[in-house]
């Protein structure tokens, strides 16, 4: 056996069958034989895979390859496999962006460790029509809503004291769920003004639970039937009228059987105002089948802001 030296090192890898000395008599088996033991060496020497491919050892000793990486692909190891080419994944409050030859991880201004505000704990990710769902219109009319720096903002108007609720909807999740809203109100109305979350059936009737101001008055929250978006029915529940600060916390939760409402001041500590059976409540069995954000403008000219939003 003989080794071809002086080629390189990965020449040294390569053994060949015969030992040919200078002189010898010619012999082409010989010859032959160490030409196609040097090519088939040489090729398990190769680099293996397409071009920019990660070089690895295979289980049998030769080259094996992971494919070439996109942005933003580590390798990480995973126990007797090859490396897997991943991206991070983010967490809870943290965002990461994959560039050519980059990661960069940040983390959001209101999640993190104490100190980086009184509620990043229950705040959920800044609000927008994509990250909720909330992207479909139930009588806009002249409402308009955009995607602000703080969350989802919507504006609407009605100088008189006609009932017109303008909506963003979204089809409700799998029951059991909570969801969670912090809600801004700013306003300056003379009538029966209305901003907060609840159900609607999909075709004509509303469950809603509101923020309301009555003639200016100091704010209360209500449970309210609506037979379509500018038709009141009747009231299911209501406060007093406690002047409760902002932003306000509002829950709505569907178990699957009840469907219910509770306010907090904290968003962390829930006081419940109201339940009832799906069976037997204002939208039926099958109704609480969409989840809106509302204005109900009565008075002036209004504006709703959605600052955070968690379904549970």
């Amino acid at each position: 056996m003989s080794t071809i030296v002086g080629a390189g090192e990965a020449m040294a890898e390569c053994a060949l069958p015969y030992n040919l000395q200078n002189g010898d008599p010619p012999d082409a088996t010989k010859v032959m034989a160490n030409y196609n033991a040097l090519v088939a060496c040489m090729t398990s020497l190769a680099p293996a895979g397409e071009a920019y491919s990660v070089q690895t050892k295979a289980a049998d000793g030769q080259f094996g390859s992971i494919p070439a990486l996109t942005n933003g692909q580590l390798l990480i190891g995973s126990t007797n496999n090859p490396p897997q080419p991943q991206q991070l994944t983010a967490g809870s409050g943290i965002s990461i962006a994959n560039g050519a030859g980059q990661i960069a991880i940040s983390a959001s201004p209101h999640v993190g460790t104490d100190g980086n505000g009184l509620y990043h704990q229950v705040l959920s990710e800044t609000p927008s029509a994509t990250s909720t769902g909330l992207s479909n219109w139930l009588n806009q009319g002249t409402s308009g809503v955009i995607d602000s720096s703080v969350g989802i903002s919507m504006t609407a108007q009605n100088s008189g004291t006609a009932n017109n609720i303008s909506a963003r909807t979204v089809p409700s999740p799998t029951p059991p769920y909570k969801i969670t809203a912090l809600i801004g109100a700013t306003r300056s109305s003379t009538a029966y003004n209305g901003i907060g979350i609840g159900w609607f059936n999909g075709t004509d009737r509303l469950h809603l639970f509101a923020s309301t101001t009555i003639s200016g008055g100091l704010p209360k929250f209500e449970v309210s039937k609506w037979n379509s978006a500018t038709s009141y029915s009747g009231g299911d529940f209501q406060t007093n009228s406690n002047g409760y600060s902002q932003p306000f916390w509002m829950q709505i939760a569907d178990d699957g059987s009840t469907v219910s409402v509770g306010i907090s001041q904290d968003g962390a500590n829930f006081l419940q105002l109201f339940s009832t059976a799906k069976s037997t409540g204002w939208l039926g069995a099958s109704g609480y089948s969409n989840v809106v954000f509302f204005i109900n403008p009565q008075g002036g000219l209004t504006t709703g802001t959605l600052m955070s939003w968690k379904v549970e």
